[in-house]
């Protein structure tokens, strides 16, 4: 227990201005619990009671009234095991996903303090294990010395050289467009990576991509907190972005990454990119817009999730819906779409909290996942949790009669296939580049 009050005052240095009116001015209205993912699990999951864990220690830590009245004035530090895992509970049941920031009458991103709270938990080392090895894996940037995981990439890498009929204009130095994968990507969602180059070298542009990915998804340090690990990873990828010249960067992954690379990476390197940063849905957009492009429209009933990094985060709302509306006549809107849009309950390492997760890891990585008892607890409460948060999101699709969900996000396609299994309805699940193949071409 003598780590907490270190731990509690390093999460507490990324306190800043903005983050100092998240502490200090909510009223506990509640207006956020009807669209946080996880309230419908426990009203003790609401975005409120969930950021008062980090207001109880800066009270305790960072005011006169907490270090003198203590739980008088609902200031207090953690004093037992049960209690930090409490907060390593409620730290793991968010997704960052801003919603609670949209309708907050305030103006305050109780997912923020979230993201300042799994500091705290990183800080005294209860970042659960699967997500922890991700983080060290990929700030080494050894990752792809492991057998299972060159596998993969190499297979995406041939499946993409046999889709486009010849070589890969792999690390050309000068190109317009830099692509940049991520090894998550790859796992989890090849068809994205292969279906994105299928398209850049469909349309003729001056395109590379790295021949190793640069991170399994950065920064994983976003995720769990670690802004140490989230600045090395951040940097040697700027750096190389740097060497290579490219004047646009685009990712076909519309979650974190897109967010830590468009918006937090200046800060963390502290200077100001050559380069921008696109995701596809923008970068097609331009295209269209330029005449560059067209579409062969269909008749599919289409509709778009939109990734909660991509669309509330990033604004980037518009521009996959004017390739959809494009490539078909029958799009149509889910209930809650756009800034208002549900998240479907996988981001921010969520849907990394299942059993199966961590048993298809270790046998692809050959690394073991040795968890104690109670933190094989902790997952199996978590998993619980994430798949039930999903059934809302469907019933939104549900409602809109789609057959076809378009999104962006890895874990939106995880996620979204996952909750179809369990809630229905039968719907196919695709990444934009796959839909979107078959149907661009140049103009």
């Amino acid at each position: 227990m003598e780590a907490v009050v270190p731990a509690v005052k390093k999460a507490l240095k990324r306190v800043d201005p903005v983050q100092l009116h998240f502490l200090e001015n909510c009223v506990a209205c509640a207006a956020c619990e009807s669209v946080c993912p996880y309230t419908p699990i426990s009203k003790l999951y609401s975005p409120v009671n969930k950021a008062e864990e980090l207001r109880f220690m800066y009270r305790k830590v960072m005011t006169v009234s907490g270090r003198l009245l203590g739980p008088l004035v609902h200031a207090k530090i953690p004093k037992t095991e049960e209690e930090l895992e409490w907060i390593r509970e409620v730290a793991y049941r968010c997704t960052n996903c801003w919603h609670c920031y949209t309708v907050c009458p305030f103006g305050i991103n109780s997912g923020s303090m979230i993201s300042v709270l799994r500091t705290f938990v990183d800080s005294i080392g209860m970042t659960p294990t699967i997500l922890k090895a991700f983080e060290q894996f990929e700030a080494s940037g050894r990752f792809m010395e492991n057998e299972g995981l060159a596998r993969v990439w190499q297979q995406i890498l041939d499946k993409a050289s046999e889709a486009v009929g010849g070589d890969l204009p792999l690390d050309k130095k000068g190109a317009q467009v830099l692509y940049m994968p991520w090894l998550a990507e790859a796992m989890f969602v090849p068809d994205s990576v292969v279906n994105t180059i299928r398209i850049l070298s469909k349309i003729g542009v001056d395109w590379t991509m790295p021949s190793k990915p640069l991170a399994i998804r950065p920064a994983v340090g976003s995720v769990t907190g670690n802004l140490e690990q989230k600045k090395t990873v951040l940097s040697a990828i700027d750096s190389y972005l740097k060497e290579f010249g490219a004047k646009t960067v685009l990712l076909s992954d519309g979650g974190f990454p897109y967010t830590d690379l468009r918006f937090e990476l200046p800060g963390v390197v502290g200077r100001v990119p050559e380069y921008r940063v696109l995701h596809l849905a923008e970068f097609l957009v331009e295209l269209l817009r330029q005449g560059k492009v067209k579409f062969k429209s269909g008749s599919d009933k289409v509709t778009w999730h939109d990734p909660c990094k991509l669309a509330r985060a990033s604004g980037v709302i518009p521009e996959p819906r004017i390739l959809l509306r494009e490539a078909t006549t029958e799009f149509r809107e889910l209930p809650h779409h756009g800034a208002e849009s549900y998240c479907c309950g996988g981001g921010s390492g969520m849907g990394c909290m299942t059993r199966e997760l961590h048993e298809a890891m270790g046998q692809l990585t050959g690394m073991k996942f040795e968890l104690s008892e109670r933190e094989s607890n902790f997952i199996a409460k978590a998993e619980e949790a994430y798949l039930k948060s999903i059934e809302r999101k469907m019933r939104d699709v549900k409602q809109s009669e789609a057959e076809i969900v378009v999104t962006a996000c890895p874990v939106c396609v995880e996620t979204i296939q996952r909750g179809a299994s369990l809630y229905g309805p039968e719907v196919e699940v695709l990444h934009l580049a796959t839909y979107l193949v078959e149907r661009i071409e140049p103009a």
